[in-house]
């Protein structure tokens, strides 16, 4: 493969620290809140691509996500209650029901103004968490997904979740998906992740658009190189979309499979 200097290793990227997280949480939930503030009234009951949630219900759960990290002790109250009320639903879906139950009589603009004023101390209470509590291992509850210490969660996913969501809802509504500088360190934090979990064959892959990059996985020479759009590819392995187009230049179609297959958390 030529021209190998542009491409940087998966799994070479850092893991983010407490206080980028937080600016990028910050950078994050001003652009979340620009889009909750454009929603209107034909908006809120929507079909989101979260197949059980509409518009409304989706931006509730953001709430009670800022609400978790607010506060340690409703975090495990939801889980206590999840386990309890929704016995039938996987550790972290039951977690999310009480989230949406919490606020179901809550309307679509005061959950937006809830969420300007929460996201902020969420993003704080986050990074102010003590390194002993931050290294605590956590079972995600996430079928597939071993247990990860709290700073993954506090650092990554939550920052993580809420960027995906922004896509649920600008894919819902019709509204822009608007790209910032940080949605690059989203994105890349997703690589890495991607790259650590790699078994297949050395590839490369390139994310095209605003927020992409190059990068390769495995060590070796990349025996091809994988393209596709950032966004659609970042929804695939957010299990949101099977059907993702890819492209493979220069080299074996041996990796792509293995590429379409990737799933992370989020």
């Amino acid at each position: 493969m030529t021209g190998t200097g542009s491409y940087v290793a998966a799994a070479r990227i850092p893991e983010m620290d407490r206080d980028r997280a937080a600016e990028i949480g910050a950078a994050e939930g001003a652009a979340a809140l620009a889009l909750l503030r454009r929603l209107g009234t034909g908006d809120w009951a929507r079909p989101t691509d979260c197949t059980e949630w509409d518009v409304r219900t989706l931006v509730s759960h953001l709430v009670a996500q800022c609400e978790d990290g607010i506060s340690v002790a409703t975090l495990l109250r939801r889980e206590l209650a999840g386990r309890r009320r929704f016995p039938g639903l996987s550790g972290v879906d039951a977690h999310m029901a009480v989230q949406v139950a919490d606020h179901r009589d809550e309307t679509g603009p005061d959950l937006v103004e809830r969420f300007a004023v929460e996201w902020p101390r969420a993003v704080r209470a986050r990074q102010r968490r003590p390194t002993v509590l931050r290294r605590l291992p956590i079972d995600l509850g996430i079928p597939g997904v071993a247990r990860a210490p709290l700073r993954y969660l506090l650092d990554v996913i939550y920052n993580r979740d809420l960027w995906m969501h922004r896509i649920d809802l600008a894919r819902a509504t019709g509204h822009p998906f608007v790209v910032g500088e940080h949605d690059r360190e989203i994105v890349a934090q997703v690589v890495r992740e991607l790259g650590a979990q790699w078994t297949g064959p050395p590839v490369a892959l390139e994310l095209t658009g605003p927020a992409g990059g190059s990068w390769t996985f495995g060590s070796g020479e990349p025996a091809g190189v994988v393209t596709a759009d950032t966004l659609d590819y970042m929804r695939a392995v957010a299990g949101r979309n099977d059907s993702v187009a890819l492209a493979i230049e220069r080299g074996s179609d041996e990796a792509l499979p293995l590429i379409r297959a990737a799933r992370i958390p989020f």
